[in-house]
Order: C-alpha cells, then structure tokens, then sequence
C-alpha cells in the first residue's frame, strides 16, 4: 500500500511541474425570462470545432487556448442561437454573460428539463462517469432499475425473474459495487439470494437520474470498490410563484400482458413545496422466442410524500416517507419466490449554499431505510411434502454530512459518513405429509450487525493544461452478531460460533488520483489510479448454510475475512468535434487483492443443511483476481437530425489459484485439484450496440432502430463448471413523439423478430440445467400527461 500512495503523490507532483499557464474563455448563460441558469446547452468555437456543455449553474469553460480571434455559438433546443465574436491575448482569461431568448415551442419544456446527451457520450472526469436521465428512461420498457441499466454501455444484469435484476458493473458485482439514493441513502435487501438488490426497492419512474461512477474513484459516496450507482429520484423544489404540476403515467406491455400507472403531484412557493408520488405494477408471465411461457409474473405498488422548506435564502429542507410493496413475484431460477417485501424509506436533507466566505455548501442527509422480505416455496413441486418459509428483517440507517469549500484555486469536498445494517431472520419448515414431525426452525442471521464510519475528501483544481481530482477516505468497520447455532433434528449441534469468535473489526484506507490533459483542441488524455478497499459484507460474514452462489453448493459466513482491495488504472481518451461528432476510449486493469469467494468445507467438518446440493463452501480469501478490458461510446454530432450512437465493451476476469472439486456420475465430490488462472463466474462477453435515430418536426417525433450484437462467452469457471453460452444479435424499434407540452407518448418493438435467446448472466431455471430465456417478441406503449 505504501508503493501505491507513493505513486499517486508522484503522480499528482509531475502533472503540478507540467502546469503552465494558458489563456481561456469562460461563462454563464442565463434565461432572459426566468433570470434562471440555462444548463445543457452545446456552446462551439467555430473556427476549431470545440464543444461543451454548460453545467447545472449554467457555466461553462474553454481552457488552454492560444491567442487569436474565436467565434462562440450557443445552441440549445429551447433557445434562440447566439454567435459573439471575441479576442483573446496570451494569458488572457475572459468571462462573459449571455442572456438566451426562448423560442415559442411547445416541445420547450420536455426538452429544457432533460439534460445533453454528451454526459452519455464523454465523462467529464477523468474516471468513467456515465448519467441517465429521465427522457431515457421513458422511452424504453423496462420493469425495473436492473433492467434498464444492462442498455449502458458494459453494464450487465443478473436475471433470475421477470424483475429486479442484479448489476453488474465490469464484472463487479453484489457488494462489490456501492449502490445508494440522493448522494447517501442505503438499502439493504432481505433475500440471501439477492431477489431483492438495493436497485429493487426504488421504482424506476420515480428516477429522475442514473450516476454510474466506475472503478474505486468516487470516494466521497461511501466505500468505492467496483463503482458507485447512484440513483436521483424526482424531487419538488422552489418557486418564485406559487405552482401545481400533475404528472400521470400510463404503460402498456404485450408478452407479458403488463400494465403499469403512476401519478405524481407537485406543488411549488417561495417558502414551502411538496411531491405527493404513488404508482402500481402487475405483470403476468411472458413468453420466450420458441413460445414456451416462463414464471415470471410480479404485482408491484408504491407510493412516496415530500415536503420542503425554505427557512432563509439559499437553504432548503426536505423530508421524504415512502414505501414500496412486492406481492407474489416469481423466481423460477431460485430455491424460493418472493411472497411479500414491504420495504420504509425515510430521509432528512438539509442543503446549503453560500453560506460565508469559507463554505461554499453545506449538505446534511439522515435516512433509515427498512425491509421486511418473505419468501416461500409454495409454488415449488415438493410444496405437497414440505413447505419452506423465510422471513427476513433488514435495517439500514446512518447519514452523511459534507462540506463543500473554495480552496487554493480549487474545490474541496470533505465530510463523514455513518451505516449501520442489522439483520435478522429464519426459515421455517413443515413437514405437511408428516404432521407428527417437528417444525423445523433454522437461523438465516442472528442479531448480525454491522458498523461503518467514514471520513473523506476530495479535491478538485486545474493547473495549467491539467485537470486534477484527488480522493481519499478511511473507514472504520465493525461487525458482531449474536452467536451461531445449527441444530439437526437428528444429529444435534452440527454447527456453532460463538459471540467471542464472531466479532470482527477494519480499518480500511481508500485513495485516487485522476487528470484530464488537452493534448490539442478536440483531444483530451484522461488518467486515474485508485485503491479502493471494502470490507466483508453481512452475507460473506455471516450467511447460514445457504445455496446462495451460482454453483450448488450451501455457503457458510466467516466472520474473520480480510477486507478485499481493488488496485485499478484507468486510461482515457476523448474527442470532442462539432464536425465529426464524440468518441471516446476507455481501457482499464484491475489486481483485487484477497478476493472473496467460496472453498468446498470436508463433510467431516461440515454436512449441508439443503436437499440436493454437492456440500458446503466458506467463504474465504482466495488472493489475487484480475479484471481487464475496454469501452468504445461513439456519437455522430448531436446537433444533427440524422444520428448514429455506437457501444462496445469487453471485461475479461480471472482468479491466479482456485480449487476445482471433481465430481463422479453421480455428482458426487470425489477429488479436487488447483487451477491457476481461471475465469470468474458471471463476466458479461463481448457485445456491441449500434442505435440509429432521426428528429422529424423539430424533434417533436424521433423514431430509433437498435442493433444489439453479443458474442459466445466461451471464456468460463471451469472450477465452479459454468456453462458456455452462445452469441446472438436481437433488434429493437422504439419512438417518442410529443404531441404538444402537455401529452407525450412513447413505445417500440423489442425483440423484432422473436428471437429465442438467453444471456450469460442469466440464472439457470431450478432443478435443472435450462436456461432462463429473455422474452419474446413485446410491444410496448407509455402515454404521458403532464399539467
């Protein structure tokens, strides 16, 4: 760890000696009307073909240029062009104001609250940042936050129902990636299975915005190891004048025969302001492309109150309470279905701007977020002879403050963060054909718990050609839960830790260091380093013998784990024309150090508490894994009618030693030998998407073809005996046209042609060695009205 600090501080020291300094042009731009910043509008020098966008405050900058005469466009779908013509002298560092003109267009609205599509296109960090905002959202049919994402650019998701898939981020996965709501609000899911991941809980139309930071960079949102997905709902906020606005949402899906309302109600004033939000959902089982139906059907419903103030300029309070209930969904590729989760957010934010001259903002956040998840196997074909029924509490509150303060030229960010999770839960098991026999009650976790305290920073500046940012954090961990016991009914004690053996504490340091360099006008050279270290979660610690990886085995915790530790590079180029349009290059290397994942336990040590599975793993540290690969995003200008957008990604993954357990015909573990270099389990392959699009009537009607082609993952786990899976290619017709600013309607085709396809990291159906197949042909319609 010591070599690596080293090298960031070398790192950042030889960028701080290349620093010299060059002249620039910034600015702001400002709504004639509203006397409001105008974000997301393209500003071009047109002599170069250089373009960027203004941020949320309207600004904007060119940096190191040389001297001469440039011609400055601002352009915005919602406003009138302005062109000004300005000199620049060496050194010289010019600000200036523009005030924009609306045009009389009924599309204004939709348009100005949606923001550029070049954050999709280029990160503006030097790490890979991707943002997803709403209007992306609506024109797709996806169920469900883990569903839409897998349409990102080498993000995946893990399929095991008609809903709530798992993210995968470059093949970091589960706790591996920290996933949160408005910059701090945890969740912890109930199922051991992973039914219900964080994304599962918040209903993807209450999304306003997706931020997708990948590698172990973004330190100031908690523990960053794989990425950090943060997901920004729909928020009220204040108004000179006294408003209501009436949101109202109506979707349709073939296949499926789903359905699926919400309707919004914000109120806005000065001093105080209100969201009032409540949706459903009831989809039935779909069809695959060969026309065999899958259990997939899911009822959904949630509904969400918020109420704000402002007690003095510049600061605003907000208190959120919502609950989102799940009833009857299926998981044919899991041991269980889903028979109820009731999960409770609630949330406090206190934001501040301007406050003196040393604080620039002041952000306050307390949350408690609460799940309770029953799961049963009810509709399994043994429920004549045994029923089996999980219920699960999980608890998870802390807060996060953060300081926001003008620095040496630059901007820091220093704050803490507090989590606590508690868990607690059972599985119940009743011998229906055997009533005299004793129900069976076996512990999932016991009182476990788990602690952290962080402190972070970051800072941010530039210098001369270079734009830096810097990160570090250290967090102090804690885990303890009540003892572990494992009864058998006819064996006795079969497993047990006690309190004193299951207690484990870390202290884990976290640093990154990243820059962007103009190499010419339209080129940017991006490079950062990072060491993100995350401790063990509740399921690595404590889990009871419990089928919960993608092979058959039970899984037990260890308490004693080591944190795992995520060493990543990434290197970035970037190109920014308004001719040519934007491209940019990514390849990345990881070395995670202690890797976690499961090692076969002797039956003399420990016997497995599931029917049908091979024995039982611990989980342990088995040492160094390695992730490489790339990522291409390329648009034609976005300023253009006719549009091209082309994506290709590509993650290979492999653990140095790991066991491979022999089996004879009867499935039996009979022999075990060490593999080096083996493939990880549930590494998405390579694919490539190409989408086309053209705007008709001024953008009012945008019809878009999609071409998704997905390569054969013939690189897999032999240890953990993963299947192959081959390529396919699948084609998708979507639109979105607006009627005028008050009804929108959006819909598609996904699946064209009926293809019968699976994904690799789709689960396979239970009992068996089938596939889980995405759906069939589906049609899809979302009507939007808006007050």
């Amino acid at each position: 760890m010591k070599n690596f600090v080293l090298l960031v501080v070398f790192f950042l020291a030889f960028l701080a000696t290349q620093s010299q300094e060059k002249s620039s042009i910034s600015g702001n731009l400002i709504d004639q009307q509203t006397s409001q910043p105008v974000a997301n509008a393209e500003i071009i020098l047109i002599e170069d073909s250089i373009i960027t966008t203004s941020d949320d405050n309207g600004y904007f900058v060119f940096k190191n240029l040389p001297k001469g005469y440039y011609s400055i466009r601002i352009r915005h779908i919602a406003y009138h062009d302005v062109v000004k013509k300005i000199k620049l002298n060496t050194g010289e560092n010019i600000d200036l104001k523009f005030t924009l003109t609306g045009k009389s267009l009924q599309l204004e609205e939709f348009i100005v609250e949606s923001e550029s599509e070049t954050d999709q296109i280029i990160s503006k960090l030097p790490y890979i940042e991707t943002s997803i905002v709403k209007r992306e959202m609506d024109k797709n049919a996806s169920r469900d936050v883990g569903d839409f994402l897998r349409s990102s650019n080498n993000i995946g998701g893990i399929r095991k129902g008609g809903t709530q898939l798992d993210p995968v981020v470059r093949g970091f996965k589960y706790s591996q990636l920290n996933i949160q709501m408005n910059n701090g609000q945890k969740i912890e899911g109930g199922c051991p299975n992973r039914m219900d991941p964080a994304t599962a809980h918040v209903e993807i139309e209450d999304i306003e915005k997706i931020e997708v930071y990948k590698g172990p960079y973004a330190l100031r949102y908690g523990q960053s190891f794989g990425g950090v997905i943060n997901l920004k709902t729909v928020r009220p906020e204040p108004s000179d004048s006294f408003q209501i606005h009436i949101n109202a949402l109506k979707g349709y899906e073939s296949n499926w025969n789903g359905n699926k309302e919400q309707l919004a109600v914000q109120g806005e004033s000065k001093k105080v302001f209100f969201n009032l939000s409540g949706g459903r959902k009831d989809y039935g089982n779909y069809k695959d492309g060969n026309s065999n139906e899958v259990k997939t059907s899911f009822k959904k419903y949630n509904y969400k109150g918020q109420l704000g103030f402002v007690p003095h300029k510049n600061h605003s309070i907000i208190m959120t309470y919502e609950e989102s209930n799940g009833r009857d969904v299926s998981f044919p590729t899991l041991p269980m279905d889903e028979r109820k989760d009731d999960t409770r957010l609630i949330s406090l934010d206190y934001n501040a701007g301007d406050i003196t001259g040393l604080i620039n903002s002041f952000n306050l956040k307390l949350y408690n977020s609460d799940v309770r998840h029953e799961m049963d196997t009810k509709e399994r074909p043994f429920s004549d002879t045994t029923v089996a029924v999980s219920i699960i509490n999980a608890l998870n509150q802390g807060g996060r403050l953060e300081a926001g303060i003008p620095l040496s030229k630059g901007l820091l960010y220093a704050g803490v963060d507090f989590e606590q999770i508690k868990k607690d839960g059972e599985r119940t098991k009743t011998m229906i054909k055997q009533p005299g026999l004793p129900v069976k009650r076996e512990q999932l976790w016991n009182n476990a718990e788990i602690n952290n305290f962080g402190v972070f920073a970051e800072y941010s500046i530039t210098l001369g050609k270079f734009e830096l940012v810097a990160a570090s954090r250290l967090d102090f961990n804690k885990g303890i839960s009540d003892s572990i016991l494992v009864m058998h009914p006819m064996q006795g004690e079969i497993f047990h830790y006690s309190t004193d053996s299951i207690q484990s504490e870390y202290i884990n340091f976290s640093i990154s260091a990243g820059a962007n360099q103009k190499i010419t006008q339209n080129l940017t050279l991006s490079l950062s380093l990072g060491r993100g270290v995350r401790s063990p979660d509740m399921t690595e610690r404590y889990i009871i013998l419990l089928p919960i990886g993608y092979d058959k085995f039970d899984y037990l915790g260890d308490p004693q784990l080591k944190p795992e530790t995520n060493n990543q590079a990434d290197l970035t180029v970037k190109f920014t024309s308004h001719k040519i349009g934007l491209l940019q290059v990514n390849g990345f290397y990881s070395l995670v150090n202690d890797y976690i994942t499961g090692k076969r336990l002797p039956p003399s040590i420990q016997k497995p508490l599931t029917q049908d599975v091979l024995g039982v793993k611990q989980f342990y540290n088995a040492g160094n894994a390695r992730f490489r690969g790339f990522e291409l995003t390329y648009s034609t200008p976005l300023h253009l009618k006719f549009g091209i957008k082309l994506y290709s990604s590509y993650t290979c993954a492999t653990l140095d030693k790991v066991h491979k357990y022999i089996l004879n015909d009867q499935g039996s573990v009979v022999d075990d030998v060490e593999l080096e270099n083996d493939a990880l389990t549930e590494i998405p392959p390579f694919e490539s998407k190409i989408v086309v699009h053209y705007r008709f009537f001024k953008g009012k009607f945008i019809p878009q073809l999609s071409y998704r082609i997905v390569a054969a993952q013939n690189h897999v786990s032999e240890a953990s005996y993963e299947q192959e899976t081959p390529g396919f290619s699948v084609i998708g017709f979507s639109f979105t046209y607006l009627f005028n600013k008050y009804f929108t309607v959006s819909g598609g085709v996904d699946n064209i042609f009926d293809k019968a396809y699976y994904e690799h990291l789709n689960r396979n159906i239970i009992g068996s060695n089938g596939n889980l197949y995405e759906p069939g042909r589906v049609f899809f319609v979302n009507l939007f009205f808006k007050i």
